[in-house]
């Protein structure tokens, strides 16, 4: 599997309309993975630094890109690059 570059990956997602976004979590929910929010942050003192966290269905917990497991993210990037 290639590494997952959360710099493209942001980037794609931070240029997605709303019903774009709306669209990513069904598809991610027609696929098992049960994400009812995606939420994209940069540091204001690291600008470069880009982060994606992911909140599931039944939990009020974020959880940041880098502790998915590679199917996650492999479906998430497919799916957030082809919208």
């Amino acid at each position: 599997m290639k590494p997952f570059n959360i710099e493209k990956v942001y980037n794609a997602y931070c240029r997605l309309s709303k019903s774009q976004r709306k669209a990513v979590l069904n598809r991610l929910n027609e696929k098992g993975i049960y994400i009812t929010a995606i939420e994209a942050y940069t540091y204001p003192e690291a600008p470069g630094c880009k982060h994606l966290f992911f909140r599931f269905k039944d939990s009020d917990n974020t959880v940041p890109y880098y502790l998915l497991t590679e199917e996650q993210l492999y479906h998430i990037k497919s799916i957030i690059l082809k919208t």
